[in-house]
């Protein structure tokens, strides 16, 4: 893993779709309740196996489609998508968020979505929220699949390529034409979280704290990224501006902003004390 220098101008902001983006409190209930539905009917797993077996995979495999792959299940993917998400009220769920948007455009920075979901269901939550003209490219479930097979690592569909694997990451850079070093990651999932900061992005946790997470930051949502990262709205360091990116650290905003804490010299702490890593920043 190549560390983060003492001061780093961010070149690629990779953002998670489900739950990062938006935080739609039904959605992810009506997902599990479709994967499970799947499994019983498609899959003919006995009822009384289901919510452990789709744990147990989540858990251990990132998605219960991997698990469920890597256990011998087989799966057409294109079905299983549209039953999973293709069936979701979207336009009763998600509406146009100018706030959003407004916040999105704001940041100098090549944004591509990156997301275990596949493309459809990306493309269609960022029509609906208004803010799909705004990134680059979106990295889903057929692109790191398609990308693991032209490499080679994915024979006859196996393995499911998904987060939080070191090899979703890669893949994901690659995609992005990003270094680890001068990405930002952002993600909802603490296991997530936990490897892209194993790859060597600058990690940050949305919408919830972990003490179990390996993270540069937390934030309750994108909409205090400005607050607790204004170095995402730096000059790029070929102006006279050598403001590297730095975490906002008073006091103040550490009572609204968790785990993030003091400007120069400068710790980006991890929720667990254990974890706390120095990265020293410019001045802002």
């Amino acid at each position: 893993m190549a560390a983060h220098p003492h001061s780093f101008y961010p070149t690629c902001l990779l953002l998670d779709l489900d739950d990062t983006l938006y935080q739609v409190e039904e959605i992810p209930n009506i997902v599990r309740s479709n994967i499970q539905g799947y499994m019983r009917t498609k899959l003919k797993i006995p009822e009384e196996n289901i919510a452990s077996v789709c744990l147990e995979y989540y858990t251990k495999y990132g998605t219960t489609m991997a698990g469920l792959v890597a256990n011998g299940y087989s799966i057409d993917f294109d079905d299983w998508h549209a039953e999973v998400h293709g069936t979701l009220p979207y336009s009763r769920l998600l509406k146009r968020d100018d706030q959003l948007r407004a916040l999105l455009e704001s940041i100098p920075l090549p944004k591509f979505i990156f997301t275990n979901a596949d493309q459809k269901h990306a493309e269609t939550c960022l029509d609906l929220m208004g803010v799909a003209d705004l990134f680059q490219g979106i990295i889903c479930f057929e692109s790191l699949m398609e990308e693991g097979r032209k490499q080679g690592v994915v024979n006859d569909n196996k393995p499911v390529i998904c987060k939080p694997t070191q090899q979703a990451m890669e893949l994901a850079l690659k995609a992005a034409g990003a270094e680890a070093v001068t990405t930002v990651f952002c993600d909802d999932s603490a296991r997530n979280v936990s490897g892209g900061h194993a790859a060597g992005m600058f990690s940050v946790l949305v919408g919830r704290t972990s003490n179990d997470c390996d993270s540069h930051l937390q934030v309750p949502s994108l909409h205090t990224l400005r607050e607790a990262m204004p170095g995402l709205w730096s000059v790029p360091p070929s102006t006279d501006n050598k403001e590297g990116l730095h975490v906002a650290g008073t006091d103040e905003d550490a009572s609204r902003v968790p785990h993030v804490v003091r400007r120069q010299g400068v710790s980006v702490e991890c929720a667990a004390p254990s974890r706390r890593r120095e990265v020293k920043v410019a001045a802002g």
